[in-house]
C-alpha cells in the first residue's frame, strides 16, 4: 500500500473515531449517562463500489442520532460502531469478528449478498443477529437462523422484472451481462429472471459473465452481445460497471433498451453514465416519488445532515436501524430474545411503505420499478 493511501486511510479512520467519540459523549449526556447499547454497522465504505455502503451507513447513523435524541432505548443511548468490510469476504469476516469483540448486541450489514454470506459464518456461531438493509440472495431465505433483512428476496423481484420486460415492454429476445464477483446475488437474480422470462416465451440470445475486480475491457463483450441480435439488454452489476457498459453500448450506436437491478441504483450510476443511462429501467427497492410527510421530512433531514439526497440504500439503512431499535425496545437493549422480537414485527411503518418480518427473518413488502429520466430516478408502473 502506498504512503499516500495509508495516510488517507489513517486520516479517514481518525475522523471516524473523533465523530464516534463526539456522538457517544453527546448521547451519554442526553440519555442520563447510562451504559450505551452497542450496535455494529458494517459494509463496503471505501473503493469504487462503496457508495451503497456509505449511503446505508448514513441512513443508519441518522436513525441512531434521532433515536438517541428522543431518549434512546429505555433511557440508554445506542452507540453505533462502524467497520469497513472492504467489499471482500475476508474483510467481512474480519470486520464482524472485530464488532463482536466490542460487545455489540447486533450488526446492521452487510450491503451485498456475497459479504453477508461470508459474515454469517462468524455471526451465526456467536448467536449475534445480523440485519441487512440490502442483501437479497435467496440462499438466505426460509432459514431458521440469526439473519434478518428489510429488503425482500431477489427471486420475486427478478421474476417481476422479467414479466415487465416481456409483457409490458414487448421484448421477446434478451441478452445479459453479469458481474460474478457478487455471485450470490448476481447469479441468483439471473437464474430467477431467466426462468421466468423463458416460461413466458422469451428467448435468451446470450449470457456473458465478467469480474469487476479484473477491470475488463467491455468493448469485445458488448460487441458479442450486439452480434447475437437481442431486443433488450439486462445488466447485473454495480453502479460503475453498469454505467461503463451503457456508455460502451451507446458509443457503438447500439440504441437497445437497457435494464438493470437495484444493485446499481445509486447517484454514481447517473453521474457516471450521463446520457448513456437515460431511459434505463431498474427494479428498485423503494418507491422514488413518495411525497408522504414522513418521507419528505426524512429527505430534508438527510440532506441537511449529509449534503445530498438519500438513495434507496440510505432509506433501507435508516429503516434497518429503526426496526432494530423497535426490537431492542422489547428486549431492554439485550441480545437475548432479539430474534424473537424481530420475528414479531408486523406492519412496521417504514419511510415509503409498511412491512412485516416473517419467522425466517425475511421481509414482506411491496415491489417497485423505476427508470432514469432527465438525470433522475422516477417511478414507473410495474
Amino acid at each position: 500500500m502506498s504512503t499516500r493511501k495509508l495516510t488517507d486511510r489513517l486520516f479517514r479512520h481518525l475522523i471516524s473515531v473523533v465523530l464516534l467519540i463526539g456522538i457517544s459523549a453527546f448521547c451519554l449526556v442526553g440519555c442520563g449517562g447510562k451504559e450505551p447499547i452497542r450496535v455494529g454497522f458494517v459494509a463496503q465504505l471505501t473503493g469504487v463500489q462503496a457508495e451503497l455502503g456509505v449511503q446505508e451507513r448514513n441512513g443508519a447513523q441518522l436513525a441512531v442520532e434521532e433515536i438517541n435524541a428522543a431518549g434512546g432505548i429505555n433511557g440508554r443511548p445506542i452507540e453505533l460502531i462502524i467497520r469497513d468490510d472492504l467489499g471482500t469476504p475476508e474483510g467481512a469476516q474480519t470486520a464482524d469478528r472485530e464488532l463482536i469483540g466490542t460487545g455489540v448486541v447486533a450488526i446492521i450489514g452487510h450491503a451485498t449478498s456475497a459479504q453477508t454470506i461470508a459474515g454469517l459464518t462468524v455471526t451465526e456461531s456467536a448467536h449475534i443477529v445480523m440485519l441487512s438493509p440490502t442483501a437479497t440472495t435467496p440462499e438466505l431465505s426460509g432459514k431458521d437462523d440469526y439473519f434478518f433483512r428489510v429488503a425482500y428476496s431477489l427471486t420475486h423481484r427478478a421474476q417481476a422484472l422479467a414479466q415487465h420486460i416481456y409483457q409490458s415492454r414487448n421484448i421477446t429476445r434478451i441478452a445479459s451481462i453479469c458481474d460474478t464477483d457478487n455471485t450470490a446475488y448476481s447469479k441468483a437474480f439471473l437464474e430467477a429472471f431467466m426462468d421466468k422470462y423463458r416460461s413466458l416465451g422469451g428467448k435468451v440470445t446470450s449470457e456473458i459473465d465478467f469480474s469487476s475486480k479484473a477491470q475488463p475491457d467491455f468493448t469485445p463483450l458488448v460487441t458479442q452481445l450486439q452480434a447475437d441480435g437481442p431486443d433488450g439488454l439486462l445488466i447485473i452489476a454495480a453502479d460503475i460497471d453498469t454505467a461503463l457498459i451503457a456508455q460502451r453500448a451507446r458509443l457503438m450506436d447500439w440504441q437497445i433498451p437497457l435494464f438493470t437491478t437495484s444493485w446499481a441504483q445509486t447517484e454514481t450510476l447517473i453521474n457516471n453514465g450521463g446520457q448513456a443511462v437515460e431511459g434505463l429501467e431498474v427494479e428498485i427497492a423503494n418507491t422514488l416519488n413518495e411525497q408522504t410527510p414522513d418521507y419528505v421530512d426524512f429527505k430534508t433531514r438527510y440532506r441537511a445532515r449529509f449534503g445530498q439526497d438519500p438513495s434507496f440504500g440510505a432509506t433501507l439503512g435508516y429503516e434497518a436501524a429503526k426496526v432494530l431499535a423497535a426490537a431492542l425496545q422489547q428486549t431492554d437493549g439485550n441480545a437475548e430474545g432479539l430474534p424473537q422480537a424481530l420475528m414479531g414485527i408486523r406492519n412496521f411503518k417504514g419511510l415509503t411503505d409498511t412491512f412485516s418480518i416473517d419467522r425466517y427473518g425475511d421481509v414482506i413488502r411491496p415491489y417497485h420499478l423505476g427508470a432514469i429520466h432527465d438525470g433522475k430516478y422516477v417511478d414507473i408502473e410495474p
